[in-house]
């Protein structure tokens, strides 16, 4: 055994042919997984040669290849080819860096771990993992957090930090292709902005997200789900959302100056919402495409479109106008400033265009070969009112040209 801090020079030349375990002639060409684990310094070291044990103290530094770690106290075990550290562990590797309480470096797989109160950073300090326990493969330059996960990416917006979370139970991140992968109860927020489902795929590089098993996106008033959600981000900032397959949105405007709260819904195969400011942009569903619009104060009056397709744009988040296309049908509620339910439109073509204002339906237009429109009056009992035409326009009249 040795054990003398003025022998630790001497040791230090022998531990280089120790922990190499693979002989070297010069200008040969190394084989990967074979470069030798150096100890590079130690303010102390036992040494128990037959058994194939090390055990270091104070400022314990080891390098293999491009990666290094450090700690204050380290036991290297020759069996394993593996060194365990019990007090602090901090690894470098080229693209980052790890740190917790203890950790395990084995030079064979190359495969670093660290342990309790675990972080890892990128070396550009735009990404961050936390976790329990860490996993990072040196070779495949993956990293896995199996218990506890949380990821960080952080951006700056007019000289202040903002973070796009990311929890779940297990997560995984490539740094190669930059893809983080979260699986079970994931939880994404940023803003206004949650995200939540089963598995959850994040490009880094092309600022994407996709996501599987039962999807759902709130951003500001607006709520999406379906089977398959899509989100693009593009300068940090929400791009578009696209679901495919069972694609449901819901909005639910609050009351503002004296208005009433406003609720829509659209349904679809197909649903893909465009964002600026965190606000509905613009809106559309494809393939069997519903939707309803309704006030707070007059919960019995749902007005209704139906149709293949439908468009709607938005004001300020506001739905301003819809465009219904093939086999599209309408029913339309009219509704004076007193908020008064004046008349009910039914419309039908091979388009229709609905135009809003901030609450309720001000204009409606029907365009097609068989395009019809039949107006109730329903402030008097009178018949209603009708008219067939190949474009016809109603809102609190007849449809007329």
């Amino acid at each position: 055994m040795i054990n003398s801090k003025w022998q630790i020079a001497g040791v230090l030349i022998c531990t280089q042919i120790i922990f190499s375990q693979t002989q070297h002639l010069p200008n040969a060409r190394i084989e990967k997984g074979s470069m030798p684990l150096i100890m590079e310094r130690a303010d102390s070291l036992d040494a128990m040669r037959k058994a194939g044990h090390l055990y270091l103290k104070g400022n314990v530094k080891f390098t293999h290849d491009s990666v290094e770690f450090r700690t204050e106290r380290a036991h290297w075990d020759k069996n394993s080819d593996a060194v365990y550290s019990e007090d602090g562990f901090y690894f470098l590797y080229p693209k980052g860096n790890m740190k917790a309480k203890k950790g395990n470096y084995t030079r064979k797989n190359s495969i670093a771990v660290a342990e309790e109160n675990a972080v890892a950073r990128d070396s550009a300090g735009k990404g961050a993992f936390f976790g329990e326990r860490i996993i990072y493969n040196r070779n495949e330059y993956f990293l896995e957090i199996p218990t506890q996960p949380l990821a960080h990416y952080y951006f700056e917006e007019k000289g202040k930090l903002d973070t796009l979370t990311i929890r779940s139970k297990t997560m995984t991140y490539d740094q190669r292709s930059q893809i983080a992968v979260a699986a079970n109860s994931v939880v994404i927020t940023r803003k206004d902005l949650i995200i939540t489902g089963d598995t959850a795929f994040y490009n880094q590089k092309d600022g994407f997200l996709s996501l599987k098993g039962k999807p759902k996106c709130i951003i500001n008033d607006y709520t999406i789900t379906g089977d398959s959600m899509f989100v693009k981000l593009e300068k940090n900032e929400v791009d578009f959302i696209l679901v495919v397959e069972n694609a449901h949105g819901a909005q639910q405007t609050a009351a503002t100056s004296g208005k009433p709260a406003q609720y829509s819904d659209v349904f679809g195969d197909t649903l893909f919402l465009a964002v600026k400011n965190n606000k509905a942009q613009s809106l559309y569903v494809n393939i069997n495409a519903k939707g309803l619009f309704y006030e707070e104060d007059l919960p019995n009056y749902v007005n209704k479109m139906n149709g293949n397709r439908m468009d709607i744009s938005f004001d300020a988040g506001k739905m301003k106008l819809a465009e219904v296309k093939g086999n599209a049908s309408s029913l339309l509620f009219s509704i004076n400033n007193n908020r008064k339910v004046e008349g009910k439109n039914e419309s039908s073509g091979d388009t229709i265009y609905v135009a809003f204002d901030s609450s309720h339906v001000s204009k409606v237009k029907v365009r097609g070969n068989l395009a019809s429109g039949i107006y109730y009056d329903m402030s008097k009992s009178v018949p209603p009112i009708s008219k067939t035409s190949t474009d016809s326009t109603a809102a609190k009249q007849p449809a007329s040209k």
